[in-house]
């Protein structure tokens, strides 16, 4: 995010906000991880591949996507073969096969969170990495349900009222809800750092 806290320009279209170093520091990370999830806002917006970048990339993790009402275009990168793909939609949601993805019905008017993660759990995924806008982000906040979290934190002010920040949602309505996190590393890289907080 930038230090502001914005991850996007105003009008919500991407902005390089990682520079090199924090580049390959995600990158690392992927490896580590079963698993790699956004929502579909990031899909139809940034169209990403979310995959290990390099040579010699052995397997990647899997893509997991939160798309209740099954949008995911049929020539989005994470329909390609690079690696396999579960899409959440609700349970209402009329689609059944979008390209090669494993399609998971868990949730009503919006992906059920809490019981996507057993059910990825029952599939043997663990680790996950969630990489995902506002919206998806708050999704996890809100309902605790992260670990760890890892902020890079740019030298840059985009500003904006409506600009989208890390944390979307309703927020939390006072400062005895606010969400309370414990500071475990601060590490520089190049011009900008990184924070790392745990659950409290």
């Amino acid at each position: 995010m930038s230090t502001d806290g914005k991850i996007a320009l105003p009008d919500r279209k991407q902005i390089r906000l990682s520079n090199q170093k924090d580049v390959q520091r995600v990158n690392e990370l992927r490896k580590k991880c079963d698993a790699i999830l956004v929502g579909i806002g990031t899909v139809i917006e940034d169209n990403p591949k979310l995959t290990v970048k390099g040579e010699n990339v052995i397997s990647n993790p899997i893509r997991i996507v939160l798309d209740t009402n099954g949008r995911t275009p049929l020539n989005s990168n994470i329909l390609n073969n690079d690696a396999r793909t579960i899409i959440a939609v609700g349970n209402d949601c009329s689609v059944e096969k979008l390209g090669n993805a494993e399609i998971v019905k868990c949730g009503d008017k919006q992906i059920d969170i809490e019981l996507l993660i057993k059910i990825l759990s029952k599939k043997g995924i663990q680790k996950i990495l969630v990489e995902g806008g506002e919206t998806v982000l708050w999704s996890f906040l809100n309902g605790k349900l992260f670990d760890e979290i890892n902020i890079f934190v740019a030298s840059m002010i985009v500003g904006g009222e409506k600009t989208p920040t890390m944390a979307g949602g309703p927020g939390f309505a006072t400062k005895l809800d606010a969400l309370k996190l414990a500071l475990k590393h601060v590490s520089r890289l190049d011009d900008g750092v990184v924070l790392t907080y745990a659950k409290i």
